[in-house]
Parts: C-alpha cells; structure tokens; sequence
C-alpha cells in the first residue's frame, strides 16, 4: 500500500513538473513501477502505458511479441492468405462457369459433346485392339505349329515378340482413355454441381 502511494506522489510530481510532456509507466522484471517522459529501455520487452501530460491514459503498448509468438502469428497470416487466395480462385471459376453457361442444358450438351469425342476414340482403339489380339492369335498358332516340328525360326519368334508388344501397348491405350472418359464425366458433375450452388444462391437473394 505504501508503495502504490509512493509511486503515485512521484507519479503526480512528475506529471507537474512535465506539463507538456508525455509519460511512460512500466514494471520492469522484478515489478517495480518505472515512469519516465520517454521510452523506458528496462521495459523495451514488457507492456507500457503512456499517459498525456493531464495525466489521462493514451494507450497501451503491448509486449513485443516472443518468437514463438512470432511464429504462431506468421503460420496464422500465411493460413489466412492461403484461404484468401482459394476463395479468388472461387470467385473467378464461378464467374467464368456463369459466363460460359446459360443453363444445366448447356452443360449437359457440353458433356454429351466431349464424352462422344472419347467413346469414339475408344472404340477406334477397341476396334485396333481385336484385329491385333487377332494376329497374335495366328502368330501364337504358327509358333505353337513350329515348334512341333522341332524349333521356332527367329522371324517368327520376333514377330511373336511384336505382336504381344502391340497389345500390351492398345490395351494401355484403351484403359488411358477409359480413365480420361471418368475424368470427362467427373468435371462435368462438378461443374453441374457447382453451377447449381451458384444459381441457387443467386436466386435466393
């Protein structure tokens, strides 16, 4: 008790005798109060009040921040730019999805569009794919005739060898192009699903 009035004679000498002055006041580590009509360095890393020269408070200046403070802060702005920049991103895909469509028929025309190119494709290489398998049928027939006979000629061991290459190459392609096909579908329901949320929420305000 003797020591809060002590410190608020001083506290109010000093503010008499600076009439024009700003004041700081402090604790410093060992919690003693500190005033003084400028920065006080034994609280540079501690909170400050500084009052006007009627003695009103001005404001408080908080603590500097620890490191790992620091460091919380950071990851903190960084999450928040992140979540910042995906909700442009957002933004731009939607405006972009209600410029290019008009309505759900235009999409599913756009699907039915791109999904024929695909079908067509696969049934090219489906097509490709019989006629090969069919030749490694007759080749796999005159090996299996040869070597009955006593031995396969290397012609007909390399063109055995060519044969399984080019389907194992086709079926690869038939199932790349099978996978684009659910791909294509995939962002055809995203972008329907989507395109639904943004009328919905346009209709609704």
């Amino acid at each position: 008790m003797k020591g809060a009035i002590k410190t608020l004679f001083f506290f109010s000498m000093f503010i008499a005798a600076s009439a024009h002055a700003k004041v700081y006041m402090c604790k410093d580590a060992a919690g003693n109060t500190l005033t003084s009509d400028r920065p006080i360095p034994e609280c540079a890393d501690r909170a400050v009040r500084e009052y006007s020269s009627n003695g009103a408070v001005k404001k408080d200046i908080a603590a500097p921040l620890t490191a790992e403070q620091k460091r919380v802060q950071e990851l903190q702005q960084q999450k928040k730019k992140a979540e910042q920049a995906v909700a442009d991103e957002r933004k731009r895909s939607d405006r972009a999805l209600s410029a290019r469509y008009r309505s759900e028929d235009d999409i599913v025309s756009a699907r039915k569009r791109d999904t024929e190119l695909v079908n067509e494709q696969i049934a090219q290489q489906k097509r490709v794919l019989a006629d090969a398998e069919k030749e490694l049928g007759v080749t796999q027939t005159a090996v299996a005739a040869q070597k009955q006979k006593g031995g396969v000629s290397a012609a007909l061991q390399a063109k055995l060898g060519r044969s399984e290459q080019d389907v194992r190459e086709l079926k690869k392609s038939v199932q790349d192009s099978e996978l684009e096909l659910a791909q294509v579908n995939e962002k055809y329901d995203l972008t329907l699903r989507r395109y639904r949320e943004i009328t919905q929420t346009a209709s609704s305000r």
